[in-house]
Parts: C-alpha cells; structure tokens; sequence
C-alpha cells in the first residue's frame, strides 16, 4: 500500500466526506450515521454495492482497481488513506 506524503494529506478530508457521501447512498442512510472506523459490511455494503463502489472510486480518481479493494480497506477511513496514496504514487509516477 502506498500511504499518503505529508504535502497530500490534507487530501483525506475531501475523499473522506465523498466516500461517505457514497456508502450513505448505497446503504440508504444520511451520511452523518455513516462513521468512517466501521467496517463496510456493518454499515450495510453488500458485495453488489461494493463493486459499484469499486467503479465510482475508479471513476471519480481515474485509477484501475480490483474489485476487492472494497473488502482489502474495509472502512471509509482506511479506504480514503489507500486513495489519497495511490493518487498520490500515480501522479508521482506521472511527472
């Protein structure tokens, strides 16, 4: 796993708030009750949801992931360190 630099963590909030905005939308609750620590299958992700999910997170940061990335960071907190360093190594990777 890739972890965020210093100079782009202010880059957790941002996905944080998104990613929440996501899982609130697909487990039909406001995204205040979604707490970022608690796992995605508590909060109600199912493995349909859970690839969708997959494919927003690839289309809102243009990365490739696999399915069970999902599954592999399984909160919103974990999810958003694991964007924020591969955004991070992709365009480090791309200059």
């Amino acid at each position: 796993m890739h972890f965020p630099t210093k100079s782009n963590a202010s880059a957790l909030a941002p996905i944080i708030v998104w990613l929440t905005g996501r899982v609130a939308f697909h487990t039909d609750q406001p995204p205040s009750d979604v707490d970022p620590d608690i796992p995605l299958t508590e909060l109600g992700i199912a493995s349909v949801s859970a690839v969708s999910l997959c494919g927003e997170i690839e289309d809102q940061w243009e990365l490739e992931l696999d399915p069970t990335v999902v599954f592999d960071y399984p909160t919103v907190a974990e999810m958003a360190v694991f964007i924020a360093g591969e955004v991070d190594f992709a365009d480090r990777n791309a200059s």
